[in-house]
């Protein structure tokens, strides 16, 4: 079966007394491994027990298919069932998964990790078993998922975290959870030692604790100007500045990347559907990026988007010819598109 969506969160809590085995997978392996590790401790709450945990490479049971029937029916010389990991899955490993589902051995819970592999034989296998297995997605926290994990996780240690900070933070991190809290925890430690943790998170407690990033990603400034998100724009071009991007070179990169987008819309009034057009304007797309290029080449039309191009181009030479701070020049020019980007999602809603 395939948990998706709220019931993960169910499933976690009590994952059901037939469950065999349990899949996770996605481009967030931080992600994965704390669901595995959750679910494993259902069973086995001592995740080092070495008579209770046996930690199978992918590798090993694809060349001994036999190792995997043989460890889930293997029992513990101190007693309570076992769990059996399985790291760095593929879809290879799909016939040895279905072969052992087909009639498992022994009582052993099977938690099997794997990367972005996406869907295909292997999470096909573990589907068509019911109740007996589960598949479980993982990607990157995101939006207003990535904004609760960073407030919940800060108000567990007695903080609370000012607007401007949590809109630093959504933008640092989210990539892989493991990273997120640790980086959470190096924040916390900063406001104090445990117990003794209390006040409000600023954006200054951030930079000093986690520094100030020397190569702010340019992606989200062109994500902020082109999605209309005021805040985040806000954010991203003060780590930007802050970590030493020039202004002509912020403005030629979301010149660039409107010109995709513009590419893109002119795509879709040709009758192409928007998925496939944001894919032909931005090819090799990271996943954590497709939500926000889609919605940004639905907003925009060809005219405005370039519109947004001209402006661009005149924001650039007004910060090698003009007396006035390229700085000034520059976040002018981005917030102006960022505002037409508001205009135009509500035009074309």
């Amino acid at each position: 079966m395939e948990v998706k969506g709220r019931q993960i969160e169910a499933f976690l809590k009590g994952p059901s007394a037939k469950l065999r085995l349990a899949l996770f997978y996605g481009p967030d392996l931080g992600l994965a491994r704390e669901r595995a590790d959750m679910v494993a401790r259902k069973v086995c709450e001592d995740l080092s027990d070495p008579f209770r945990i046996a930690d199978l490479p992918a590798g090993e049971i694809k060349s001994d298919p036999a190792r995997l029937g043989d460890e889930a029916a293997a029992i513990s010389m101190m007693g309570g069932r076992r769990v059996v990991r399985i790291r760095d899955a593929d879809h290879a490993t799909a016939k040895v998964i279905e072969a052992f589902l087909d009639d498992p051995p022994g009582d052993a819970l099977v938690v099997v990790e794997a990367g972005d592999i996406g869907k295909g034989a292997l999470t096909r296998a573990v589907e068509a078993a019911g109740e007996e297995a589960a598949v479980i997605a993982c990607y990157p926290d995101e939006g207003e998922d990535l904004r609760s994990l960073i407030s919940g996780s800060l108000k567990a240690e007695g903080l609370t975290i000012a607007p401007d900070a949590l809109a630093d933070l959504v933008a640092r991190l989210g990539d892989d959870r493991r990273m997120t809290r640790s980086e959470l925890a190096k924040l916390a430690l900063f406001k104090g030692p445990d117990g003794a943790r209390r006040g409000e998170v600023s954006r200054d407690d951030v930079e000093a604790a986690l520094g100030v990033e020397a190569e702010a990603d340019l992606s989200e400034i062109a994500d902020a100007c082109g999605g209309g998100d005021l805040e985040a724009l806000d954010s991203a071009y003060a780590r930007a500045v802050a970590g030493g991007e020039t202004a002509p070179g912020i403005l030629r990169t979301v010149m660039m990347h409107m010109q995709k987008v513009h590419l893109a819309a002119a795509l879709i009034d040709e009758g192409l559907e928007p998925e496939r057009a944001a894919d032909k304007a931005f090819p090799r797309l990271l996943w954590k990026r497709k939500a926000a290029i889609q919605r940004q080449v639905r907003a925009w039309s060809p005219a405005t988007a370039m519109r947004a191009i001209e402006q661009l181009a005149e924001a650039e030479i007004l910060t090698r010819r003009s007396e006035i701070p390229a700085d000034a020049v520059t976040g002018r020019a981005l917030l102006l598109i960022a505002a037409q980007a508001r205009r135009a999602g509500r035009q074309r809603a």
